[in-house]
């Protein structure tokens, strides 16, 4: 009985924090060349980052980090607040590991021309977040972004442990 409680409460924590899934829709004519961060919301470590390129048009759905192809084809992950953090390729068992234990924390994105691959630049930094479920994490981020190219809204809906990154035409 007492094992069963155990793995119960191990089961259940493990499934509180989560990382969720992270679900982008570009709704704007422009690629987008993206930093995305996940981060524990209590010590903001472990935290996981990478950088992708995601077409115009386009919505998807990234479940885990495993799951980020063909979006992303690697993960640095930082365990402590000194040292250089390790690089992974996807799948790969630290990142399935770490997944459990973040939460999707941040988008960083710049608009791109698809055709020429050059950079749109916009009136704004759209830097993509929830500051309030990592306060101490020390990243600048806003829920709402708009500009005069795109406008962008990160929210996350806990019942459905979704993070939504939405970007439209401005």
């Amino acid at each position: 009985m007492k094992k069963t409680l155990i793995i119960s409460s191990i089961l259940l924590s493990s499934m509180a924090f989560a990382q969720g899934s992270l679900n982008i829709f570009n709704n704007s004519s422009y690629d987008l060349a993206m930093r995305v961060e996940a981060g524990n919301t209590a010590n903001c470590l472990p935290s996981v980052i990478t950088s992708m390129n995601f077409p115009a048009l386009t919505s998807d759905v990234i479940n885990n980090f495993n799951d980020s192809l063909p979006y992303a084809t690697g993960w640095s992950v930082r365990l402590s607040p000194t040292g250089s953090p390790t690089n992974v390729t996807v799948p790969s068992g630290l990142l399935t590991t770490v997944s459990s234990l973040t939460r999707w924390q941040f988008c960083w994105y710049q608009t791109m021309d698809p055709v020429t691959g050059n950079t749109v630049y916009d009136t704004v930094d759209f830097n993509m977040g929830d500051p309030s479920a990592f306060p101490n994490c020390g990243w600048s981020s806003s829920p709402t972004v708009i500009g005069t190219v795109t406008q962008a809204f990160w929210f996350y809906i806990p019942s459905a442990n979704a993070t939504y990154l939405v970007i439209d035409p401005a």
